[in-house]
């Protein structure tokens, strides 16, 4: 266990300004897990951290009386809540499972299989290809949630990875009456994940609290329980992350049959989430919840209300300092072909993703140049282009298309597909263009 100290800040006018931030929190946590080697595999960086304990983490469940008591359990899918899955099923409660950025239900119910083992049910292939889809309409009542936390403290604050969708599946959950007042709010992190206070300041209206802490060494009960969301804040919500989430869209339009009154939906909004340019010049940029310079004046008020008397993980935190951060590597640009025409493939199932489709290809022998993957929406596009004859680099040499097209028709992604891909020959497609033609 990690022994919190209480640090003391003074700062002079010539001394580096102090922006403290929720992804400051989170770089000093994943930063700490990764070189104490207190993570297993994947990269603690970017995600709810699969820390060393989660095992022990997850069987403190068993000595809570809410959880002994609880019908229904909601888990997230993130790996380190693995064993907090298993253990939901073995002892024969009902187990949903929010599934990966809302791309095609709320939740799904996974149930016991004949012939598959409870650990490879609650895993990620568990989810998508034997989960039970659970829309806006079904009547369910989840008793207790287990969540995923990069950063929490005894005082119930929660810090995730950034991407705003555990905010967003509670806030559905209430929107529907899924969950209630009396639904408990559960972590699991490793002891050193646990802070004796976090900035108030840090937090908004949306963020969800919890209500106990179990680490691999100990139980924590939040004893005031903070105010939770009650729903979704409309407000507060993107016109691009409403065109990402269907289900969202089908709750604003079944709110607005229903006579309620929808806020207007803004474009700069609280999500952390990112688009393809801003992932390119992330190099350039800090995340989106780390204030810059110029921002630092709005916010000096608050920041000197911060830094004196904040208790932090001492193993753990460090200041962050903007005008002290090296300038981004260079990243070197691939040179690429131009694209000389893209093939429509059409008919690609809910539950597909991009490996099965590149694996799939692979072993039909088909090699194209990219993949501009939409395969959420159901098609995507194969860019290919004219091969550079190695004798005369400005001669390009032509390319059949005939045979890749025939087998394509022909094939099946995944063996339970139910209908065969559908190709079409188009204009060659960019992918800035494709981004274009599908966001109509």
């Amino acid at each position: 266990m990690i022994e919190n100290q209480t640090l003391q800040v003074t700062q002079k006018d010539s001394a580096p300004k102090l922006i403290i931030t929720k992804q400051s929190f989170r770089k000093q946590v994943w930063d700490h897990l990764k070189t104490n080697k207190i993570c297993t595999f994947p990269s603690p960086f970017g995600r709810i951290p699969n820390f060393k304990g989660a095992h022990q983490a997850a069987s403190q469940l068993m000595n809570l009386e809410e959880f002994e008591l609880a019908k229904s359990v909601e888990v997230n899918p993130d790996k380190p809540l693995e064993p907090s899955r298993i253990l939901v099923l073995e002892n024969g409660k009902e187990l949903f499972v929010p599934v990966p950025r809302l791309q095609e239900n709320l939740l799904k119910q996974l149930i016991p299989q004949n012939g598959l083992t409870t650990k490879k049910i609650v895993s990620r292939w568990g989810i998508e290809h034997t989960g039970i889809k659970i829309d806006l309409d079904s009547k369910i009542h989840i008793d207790l949630i287990v969540v995923g936390s990069v950063a929490v403290s005894k005082e119930g604050y929660r810090i995730g990875k950034g991407k705003g969708y555990a905010d967003l599946e509670f806030a559905l959950l209430k929107e529907i009456n899924a969950i209630d007042d009396n639904t408990l709010i559960v972590t699991t992190v490793h002891d050193s994940q646990v802070f004796d206070e976090l900035p108030k300041d840090l937090f908004k209206k949306y963020d969800v609290p919890v209500d106990y802490i179990l680490t691999p060494t100990r139980i924590i009960k939040v004893e005031k329980k903070l105010p939770r969301p009650t729903g979704i804040f409309w407000d507060l919500l993107s016109q691009t992350r409403l065109n990402q989430i269907e289900i969202l869209r089908n709750l604003k339009l079944q709110h607005e049959r229903e006579g309620k009154l929808i806020p207007n939906i803004i474009e700069s909004n609280i999500e952390t989430h990112s688009t393809r340019s801003q992932k390119k010049n992330k190099g350039n940029k800090m995340k989106s919840d780390v204030l810059n310079v110029e921002q630092l004046k709005e916010n000096e008020e608050n920041t000197s209300k911060q830094k004196n008397n904040i208790k932090w993980n001492s193993n753990v935190t460090k200041l962050i300092d903007n005008e002290n951060i090296p300038p981004p590597s260079p990243r070197r640009k691939r040179s690429k072909h131009p694209i000389d025409f893209s093939l429509l493939i059409g008919n690609i199932e809910r539950n597909v993703r991009v490996k099965d489709l590149k694996k799939a290809l692979v072993e039909k022998g088909i090699k194209p140049d990219s993949i501009t993957w939409k395969g959420y929406r159901g098609f995507c596009y194969l860019h290919y282009s004219a091969r550079t004859n190695k004798r005369d680099p400005e001669k390009r040499e032509p390319f059949s298309i005939d045979n890749v097209i025939e087998i394509l028709q022909g094939l099946k992604i995944i063996p339970t597909s139910k209908q065969n891909l559908t190709v079409k020959v188009v204009e060659p497609i960019t992918r800035i263009e494709t981004t274009d033609v599908t966001a109509v």
